[in-house]
């Protein structure tokens, strides 16, 4: 395998759909913005972000497909690449259909506008429908996405790259017909995005396994051994995954709750402009997940060294574009949204250290993932799970920070990662090179 050669592969074209893919995003957004109106665009991004947590909460077993399935293909085990494909088909179809249960009575038994600190304009059962609506495209989708999966696991995360830029576009054409011709609507909105979901979802599906049908999914091949197999690893990623859950996609909520749904388009705008920066950083690092895998399966150890060597060099541009566009900020939101949307002025300032301080441990996240050592970053999310919700309450109510507060929390829950994780790190591979070295 010429890791060179696939990782250059993947990052270049990774980047080109992901450039045109967020370009179609941020394009959406004044679309967006004006369709709904900046109280509607707030609810809408904290409906969408409540619901969206579905998609971290599968047992872990995505994370945990695609280091198994490299290590089957790796090893030119077809067959048992098929009982892991359809053994995580048919596990997260049931998870799904509990999701979906559990979703509908949750919604049912909440009072949502007190939940979002609503005004009267939209009432609970409008509210209700959005929910409903969100709740079932995601469910359906929860399944399909796993294309994503079996893409990073043959070294072509482009591929993926390239299918997220077709949904957002098809997103885009939807909100741009409905400003011409459809009345301001929540649920216009909840459609275009759950139809062009599932319908990308569904093609890049079929393209995968109409070239691979020798592992297309089979209740056959669902094995109750494998998904003790699966979890064995993917239980530590359900865990992280429900810490990130905490972490990192409340913020929208607590916002709303505390400073109403109006702070959470401010505190979203921004995010997104700063957000472009964490998308290259893991769009440059997605190949390396199941590369990581192969060179610690051959005991490449070399390898991996100088291949983390060369990302910490590269890391030092992430904070140099990271400061600058703390500088822009204000230039780059009057042209993309326009001169009326106020910004908190420390707002860019705890946005671009949350930036860093998230980027620099992704590179060992994704070793350690890898190679399934997963067990002290978990403790590590945890406490950043138990700490975070506090504290940006904490930073909000008693500092008056506004929506910077909530960002802050964040940056106190997540920040030990960025020192602890590279340690881990260089004490496996030293370990490992000692090893070697008595062998040898």
């Amino acid at each position: 395998m010429n890791r060179k050669k696939i990782i250059l592969k993947n990052t270049s074209l990774g980047f080109v759909f992901k450039i045109l893919n967020m370009g179609v995003v941020y394009f959406t957004i004044p679309f967006l913005l004006q369709y709904l109106g900046k109280a509607n665009y707030g609810i809408w991004v904290t409906i969408f972000s409540i619901v969206n947590i579905l998609f971290f909460v599968d047992a872990g077993i995505a994370n945990g497909l695609k280091t198994k399935l490299t290590e089957a293909l790796t090893n030119k085990n077809k067959n048992l690449a098929k009982e892991y494909i359809s053994t995580a088909y048919g596990s997260i179809f049931l998870i799904s259909v509990c999701f979906l249960i559990v979703g509908m009575v949750l919604i049912n038994n909440i009072d949502l506008s007190k939940l979002l600190n609503v005004d009267n304009s939209i009432s609970n059962a409008q509210l209700y429908s959005v929910f409903l609506i969100v709740l079932v495209f995601i469910v359906s989708n929860f399944v399909l996405s796993l294309y994503k999966t079996l893409f990073y696991a043959i070294q072509k995360s482009s591929v993926v790259e390239f299918s997220m830029f077709l949904y957002q576009f098809l997103v885009f054409s939807l909100v741009f017909y409905a400003l011409k011709n459809l009345e301001t609507s929540l649920i216009n909105v909840a459609y275009f995005y759950g139809i062009a979901n599932v319908m990308i979802s569904l093609l890049f599906s079929v393209i995968f396994f109409s070239k691979r049908k020798e592992i297309l999914p089979s209740i056959y091949h669902f094995k109750k051994e494998r998904i003790k197999e699966l979890l064995s690893l993917s239980l530590g990623f359900f865990v992280i995954q429900l810490c990130m859950i905490v972490i990192f996609t409340t913020d929208n909520l607590i916002i709303s709750n505390l400073l109403g749904p109006e702070s959470v388009t401010n505190y979203d705008i921004i995010l997104k402009l700063f957000q472009v920066i964490t998308i290259l950083s893991i769009i440059l690092l997605d190949p390396f997940w199941p590369l990581f895998t192969e060179a610690y399966q051959k005991k490449d150890i070399t390898w991996i060294k100088k291949t983390i060597k060369r990302l910490n060099k590269l890391f030092l541009i992430v904070v140099f574009i990271t400061i600058l566009l703390v500088f822009l900020t204000k230039y780059i939101v009057a042209i993309w949204i326009g001169k009326d949307f106020n910004i908190e002025n420390s707002l860019p300032y705890f946005m671009a250290a949350f930036v860093v301080i998230r980027v620099y441990p992704i590179m060992y996240m994704f070793f350690l993932n890898a190679i399934g050592k997963i067990k002290f970053q978990m403790y590590l999310y945890i406490l950043g799970a138990i700490i975070n919700i506090p504290l940006s309450i904490f930073f909000v109510k008693y500092f008056n920070l506004g929506v910077s507060g909530v960002i802050l929390g964040t940056i106190c829950s997540i920040f030990s990662m960025t020192f602890l994780l590279p340690i881990q790190t260089f004490k496996i591979l030293k370990k490992e090179s000692f090893q070697l070295k008595n062998i040898t």
